[in-house]
């Protein structure tokens, strides 16, 4: 269990899935949400049976075949990934022949009545932050929309793929550099001659690289989460779609507290680091100070990620 902001009274469980071989160590986090579901995937890992000598490939397909969640699925190709690398002495970066570049970010905000005192008190600290605000479920005045624009810091403003139309509007009006992500398919009707789409960001709606081939929403950008599709492979494979579509990407977070967060940070190094990437440093210490963007991303170590 880790505190963490923003994720209500009780502290973030977590999990994580480690695979050894060689005389390695091979880690990767679970994202699931509760105790319970980080309980099953505990169970289920246990169930699990890999070869003596295999690939990623491999593990990655039998993850698929036995791991309904893909949580969990991407906790197990993570920790392939980094047993890979560590056994190889190599990192993504030496792989790529590129070298680390410092990553950006924005602080999150979970989805708030009144996200002005939280805001205050994050721009008290820094007050160059990006913030990305969930858009409540009840929507905001706006007066609060109002504010929102005023601080000049907002990039990115989440709907969940729900909320009133009227919302949007306030988001197209107020927020006119951000991106409005995950907004209900019915906002595509809101703008016949189709210039909000350059404005459009998808996260909820891509559960896997095909659907990015035709997405309920036509975007601009990509919040590519690997917890979310499923695994790092086709996190890989949903930012080579964004290339070829010449769509922008970020790598999104999903409350990781752990060693999936550090590997996030690295394929946010390698892809898209000048990104709003929702990867911000977990603040859990009520005297921490917020560090601010860019991030640095060492480069001088073994595996899929700096770490144990």
């Amino acid at each position: 269990m880790r505190v963490t902001g923003y994720y209500g009274d009780e502290p973030r469980p977590t999990g994580v899935a480690a695979l050894s071989g060689g005389g390695h160590v091979g880690r990767g986090e679970c994202v699931a949400w509760t105790p319970r579901e980080q309980a099953a995937f505990a169970a289920d890992c246990d169930a699990l049976a890999f070869p003596d000598s295999t690939t990623v490939g491999e593990i990655s397909e039998l993850a698929l075949e036995h791991l309904a969640d893909p949580y969990g699925r991407a906790a197990v190709e993570g920790a392939a990934i980094d047993l890979a690398l560590r056994q190889a002495g190599e990192n993504p970066f030496r792989l790529a022949d590129r070298s680390p570049v410092p990553v950006a970010f924005c602080w999150s905000l979970g989805s708030l009545p009144d996200p002005e005192p939280a805001i205050r008190e994050i721009l008290r600290e820094d007050p160059e932050a990006r913030l990305k605000v969930d858009v409540h479920a009840r929507g905001w005045s706006r007066r609060t929309w109002e504010s929102l624009a005023r601080t000049g810091r907002v990039v990115v403003a989440d709907f969940k793929r729900a909320g009133d139309l009227e919302q949007v509007r306030l988001a197209h009006a107020w927020l006119p550099d951000a991106w409005i992500e995950d907004p209900p398919v019915e906002a595509s009707s809101l703008d016949p001659t189709g210039r909000w789409h350059d404005r459009v960001s998808l996260d909820g709606y891509v559960l896997a690289a095909v659907d990015l081939e035709e997405p309920a929403i036509r975007p601009a950008a990509v919040n590519v989460k690997a917890p979310r599709v499923g695994g790092w492979l086709e996190a890989l494979r949903c930012l080579e779609a964004c290339r070829r579509r010449g769509w922008e990407a970020y790598m999104g977070g999903m409350f990781e507290v752990g060693v999936g967060r550090a590997q996030a940070r690295v394929l946010a190094s390698l892809f898209t680091s000048g990104g709003w990437n929702d990867l911000a440093p977990v603040v859990h210490q009520p005297d921490a100070l917020r560090p601010t963007s860019p991030l640095a991303v060492f480069g001088e170590f073994a595996g899929f990620a700096a770490g144990p």
